[in-house]
């Protein structure tokens, strides 16, 4: 049913090439009567044509930069200083478990383990939205993050430094603030239908950070010349990721980031809109 009702329209438009194939092949799987195209990318059903696009989801630069510059924004990354270290991780998610949270905070634990001149010099900022909070799996899984956190924690302590800390609320001013201060930000995601914290980051920081990016996040495909990337599953991949931003040069760094601005400059979402409204206007 799912599958006749978006054949009913003229362009069915998904995030990735990934997403476009996958619905392809399920209109093949589901629909008896239909015929797919999958060098054409088009199903026709029931003598309705349609075109299946990827529109990756963007973000509104200018609008994110003047809510990164604003009053509100500036006072939080003032708070925030304090919770810094030499150098700082960041990572930006609601609570789910296709985010991969406790992946990310034990390749950080392997991190601190295999490089104790680490110890006591950098921190890990979590800013984490709760999600779901009525289901049992996502309640677990909550519980899950802020017991690792604390046996973390409780491991690396010393005098006033502790290496993690978790602001879990649903605060985007604050998770903004901190997207500026990151010497790396981390998004290991399993899955993603995009990971716009992906774009958002690069374009708020001030500090040439490097973002490590999961090979299956929507975003990485757009942003994968200036990226590390990571296999969410790999803890020992997501370690030495972040063991090489938190050490590359400030050349290097600066290089990365401007390619990652420059791609999501081009595919902002006044582009995301104008390719689908060219696509329709094409149909004959």
């Amino acid at each position: 049913a799912i599958c006749q009702g978006l054949c009913a329209n003229d362009v069915v438009g998904l995030q990735t090439n990934r997403d476009v194939i996958n619905f392809l092949q399920t209109c093949d799987a589901f629909l008896e009567e239909a015929e797919v195209d999958y060098n054409q990318r088009i199903v026709t059903n029931n003598g309705q044509r349609v075109k299946v696009n990827a529109y990756p989801v963007s973000i509104d630069v200018a609008g994110l930069q003047r809510t990164a510059s604003s009053p509100r924004v500036l006072e939080y990354e003032r708070r925030l200083r304090s919770h810094c270290g030499e150098k700082t991780i960041v990572r930006v998610d609601r609570t789910e478990p296709s985010k991969n949270i406790t992946r990310g905070f034990k390749a950080f634990d392997m991190l601190l383990n295999n490089h104790p001149e680490l110890v006591g010099r950098i921190k890990f900022l979590a800013f984490l939205v709760p999600s779901r909070t009525h289901i049992r799996q996502y309640q677990r899984y909550a519980e899950e993050i802020t017991e690792l956190v604390h046996t973390i924690n409780e491991k690396y302590r010393s005098g006033e430094w502790e290496p993690i800390k978790v602001f879990m609320e649903n605060n985007y001013a604050q998770a903004i603030a901190g997207m500026r201060l990151y010497d790396v930000l981390l998004v290991n995601s399993v899955i993603d239908g995009m990971n716009l914290v992906a774009k958002e980051g690069p374009v708020v920081n001030t500090r040439n950070g490097v973002l490590v990016l999961s090979e299956s996040a929507g975003a990485y495909r757009q942003l994968r010349q200036g990226v590390l990337p990571v296999a969410p599953a790999d803890l020992r991949e997501t370690m030495q990721a972040l063991y090489t931003g938190l050490t590359m040069s400030e050349e290097e760094k600066k290089e990365r980031q401007a390619t990652l601005v420059r791609a999501i400059e081009e595919q902002d979402t006044t582009d995301w809109l104008y390719q689908q409204l060219k696509n329709l206007d094409c149909i004959k």
